[in-house]
């Protein structure tokens, strides 16, 4: 994700933006005053904390409302779809707490114009968490998240399956990219890392209730290599097997 540009402007009351064709990037708009936005379904007034996020080609028409318009404005391009399907891009979304967006534009703003090292790292950071707050505010359990919430029961009911993101992508009939976002978005972890927490949890669980070594452990808990199992249990627990199993048996 890169920022392009950014900025916070004022126009007078009389301000109307037309843009047939957009923009050749994503164009996200803060709002700060009350202001109207023509959509599928007509004009829709936006008060202020109000966001607008528009795709990259997307027309964008928008006016004034009786007042001085004044909005944050930030361009973005990305290699990755920004946000999930369905959501209402080129619509204003009133936001929950709009101050914690405008804290974090307002650090953004200060990143961009300087020259700091990690410039663009911190900027793309704290755009893709920008991105993240403003996907929470949607509601975003469609048709698709029945299956993913059944597809996440049953991993942490059989995490020694062996679960692949393409295999599962091919039978809730989405491409793997598309997988991603929506598994992320709906539960807040990747499918990868949550495979992984239901093998550690249940590799804590046989530690713990049998005498099976370490190897068979492994075994039971989807490992072929026991080399490996030691290195993600070590990672996610910040100790061994073997210790773990010692400590708490005591």
């Amino acid at each position: 994700m890169n920022v392009l540009r950014m900025g916070e402007t004022t126009h007078e009351d009389t301000f109307h933006a037309l843009r047939p064709n957009g923009h050749d990037c994503y164009l996200l708009l803060l709002v700060e005053s009350p202001a109207l936005f023509e959509t599928e379904e007509g004009w829709q007034k936006a008060g202020p904390g109000t966001a607008v996020f528009y795709l990259p080609g997307q027309r964008h028409h928008y006016r004034a409302d009786g007042e001085p318009y004044t909005d944050c404005w930030m361009y973005l391009e990305s290699d990755t779809p920004l946000m999930f399907e369905g959501f209402p891009f080129g619509k204003p979304l009133p936001l929950r707490e709009s101050g914690r967006f405008f804290s974090l534009f307002s650090m953004m703003l200060d990143e961009f114009f300087s020259s700091r090292r990690t410039r663009e790292s911190v900027l793309g950071a704290l755009a893709g968490a920008l991105c993240d707050m403003l996907a929470a505010e949607v509601d975003i359990r469609g048709e698709l998240f029945s299956p993913f919430l059944a597809l996440r029961e049953a991993v942490f009911r059989s995490p020694a399956s062996e679960w692949s993101v393409e295999k599962q992508a091919d039978k809730l009939g989405v491409s793997c990219g598309y997988f991603h976002v929506l598994y992320k978005r709906y539960f807040g972890a990747t499918f990868l890392s949550d495979v992984i927490a239901a093998r550690i949890q249940l590799a804590e669980e046989l530690l713990l209730s049998t005498g099976q070594s370490v190897e068979r452990i492994a075994e039971r808990c989807g490992y072929v290599s026991v080399e490996h199992f030691i290195r993600q249990f070590k990672r996610r627990t910040n100790t061994t097997p073997h210790r773990f199993r010692t400590e708490h048996k005591k």
